[in-house]
């Protein structure tokens, strides 16, 4: 591992004071969890210790329960959740996080989100070489809208192939140069230039960038003004088959409010099969293997597709829903400007296509234990005494409608970025036992490494990396909207090295939930959970937070990381 830098090397000792101190830390902690919990006689949770299996499991027994209906945004069931969480914040001697504009103080953030859901069912024509073709919604197509208009309607636009759809000026990479897109439809391929070839040509080899994923290429396409934007999908590089895409056809599409009502989005944004993506090549005069050879080396230049055409008309009608983010806050007894964040997302799906009766996805461990370890954390913070720096206790909303809250907070940060010092981001907690290792998603990025690996060797265990970077987790849960301003991120998942079992069985384990329970009905509590495991992790995170609330290191990107400009920009 690279020494932990503060703004700059430390020196030997400096580090064993470090580690020392940490290691202290880690005792007090446990030490803290036999403390009396704060009083509050309407929540059963806080009849435990702090932090103990115990009271997150009362937590996660309530938050997953049939009576908050799955914790879907604008539901009963969110009433219910923002609810619990004030009185949980309150009670664990937290203070209202937000400031409102007659400057009295408030437990929520109000987000507001709009929703577009498809009126018709549309076709995709390409028209050209051998006349036109019409493909299937759904089977051989996916597309919907950012604007809000109640029709886009796209007639014969120029197809034009980008590569992998990336404007990176800080790597001389720019797919767009010398082109101009505007009126036409830009087709392109998902995840990094280097994720096929391996080798490292700027984007890191086969660990995927945020320019991978297919939020950043339609958000480019949308700045180069395309009319509209298709993926073209493979299993291998966007890491999950067409089914996934498919399933999400019906549903509505949801985004956060924007000024300009999405018109600086493109018309559509929307995929293609790999099928449908061959024959529209071969039909062009185009190579597509060729093509995607040329697309993987530096100077690319976009490629007109010939003659082709594309059309699509998509009717949409809107609905604008109120959510909240809901914000608690210790404040800092030295330096309360400076905050420590630690995030989860409290919503979950709601009602759900029914199996064997049950149409309510309860997100039990997707993220009742996230939100559950929120307010245990903060009870923590609040049984070890007062912080130098403040740490603050997010509990998001419309995580799973594509980190909508997060983005929210993004864009109307609570705690300034340039004096956030950190941020911690918790979606799922281990309920399978304790484990030798836990998980880094995106490891390599920041420093923040450094001290959750400091803390698991106080506890005699190890961190793994990431063992699918290529997949690009890091850019699939909320923490991805704080390190966009800049904020160094932590964000880990369960080990699967189990103290019982091995690797074996915790790999077992994680791919019996993901097939069983994942999205589904059936994510409840059951008699098998064990959350001791959790409890480990989280006195690990607990650790990395009080380290930086009680000191004054100041986490920094590594010099590769993509972030690492923002965070620079934000200090100035």
């Amino acid at each position: 591992m690279t020494a932990y830098k503060l703004r700059g090397k430390i020196a030997l000792g400096t580090l064993m004071k470090l580690r020392h101190l940490l290691s202290a830390a880690v005792i007090a902690l446990a030490a803290c969890a036999t403390a009396e919990p704060p009083a509050a006689p309407d929540i059963a949770a806080f009849n435990s210790p702090a932090l103990s299996a115990d009271a997150l499991m009362g937590h996660i027994r309530v938050l997953a329960s049939d009576e908050f209906e799955g914790r879907a945004p604008g539901t009963e069931g969110e009433g219910l959740t923002v609810e619990y969480l004030q009185r949980a914040y309150e009670a664990a001697g937290l203070e209202p996080g937000v400031t409102l504009a007659d400057g009295s103080r408030s437990w929520v953030q109000e987000t507001q989100l709009t929703a577009a859901t498809l009126t018709n069912t549309p076709t995709l024509t390409i028209a050209g070489r051998g006349g036109a073709r019409d493909y299937a919604y759904a089977t051989q197509f996916s597309a919907w809208t950012r604007r809000l208009d109640p029709t886009i309607d796209i007639e014969n636009a120029p197809l034009v192939f980008v590569g992998y759809g990336v404007n990176a000026p800080e790597l001389g990479w720019n797919d767009y140069e010398g082109i101009d897109v505007r009126g036409k439809i830009v087709v392109m391929l998902i995840n990094d230039p280097d994720f096929e070839t391996g080798d490292d040509r700027g984007f890191g080899g086969r660990a995927m960038t945020y320019y991978g994923r297919w939020t950043y290429k339609f958000e480019e396409a949308g700045r180069q003004g395309a009319a509209g934007a298709i993926i073209i999908h493979e299993t291998a590089p966007a890491s999950y088959p067409w089914a996934v895409i498919q399933s999400s056809t019906n549903s509505a599409r949801w985004d956060v409010v924007r000024a300009d009502r999405g018109a600086s989005r493109a018309g559509f944004e929307g995929w293609v099969t790999t099928e449908v993506a061959m024959e529209t090549f071969r039909r062009a005069g185009l190579d597509f293997n060729r093509l995607k050879a040329r697309a993987q080396t530096r100077g690319f230049r976009a490629v007109p597709m010939g003659t082709l055409r594309g059309s699509l008309e998509l009717q949409t009608s809107t609905q604008t829903r109120t959510t909240s983010n809901v914000i608690g806050v210790l404040p800092g007894a030295e330096r309360p400007d400076e905050t420590i964040i630690y995030t989860a997302h409290w919503d979950h799906l709601g009602r759900c296509p029914a199996i064997q009766g049950d149409d309510i996805c309860n997100g039990a461990l997707d993220n009742a234990t996230g939100t559950a370890a929120l307010i245990e954390l903060a009870r923590r913070f609040s049984a070890g005494g007062r912080p130098q720096r403040s740490v603050a206790f997010i509990a998001l909303t419309a995580e799973e409608q594509g980190l909508l809250g997060a983005l929210y907070y993004m864009q109307n940060p609570v705690f300034a970025p340039r004096t956030t010092v950190a941020a911690i981001n918790m979606d799922g907690i281990s309920n399978f036992g304790p484990t030798r290792d836990i998980e880094v998603v995106g490891f390599g990025k920041s420093e923040m490494d450094d001290l959750i690996t400091w803390a698991m060797e106080a506890q005699g265990r190890r961190v793994a990396p990431d063992s699918s970077p290529e997949a690009g987790y890091f850019y699939r849960s909320d923490h991805l909207h704080f390190a966009q301003l800049g904020i160094p991120v932590l964000y880990t998942s369960n080990g699967i090295d189990m103290v019982e079992g091995g690797v074996e069985r915790g790999a077992a384990l994680n791919a019996v939930y993901v097939a069983n329970n994942y999205h589904k009905p059936s994510d409840e509590v059951t008699d098998q959970w064990d959350m001791s495991g959790g409890v480990q992790d989280l006195e690990a995170l607990y650790a990395v937070g009080r380290r930086l609330a009680d000191g004054e290191m100041w986490p920094q990107w590594r010099e590769n990381a993509e972030f690492r400009g923002a965070r620079e920009a934000s200090q100035r």
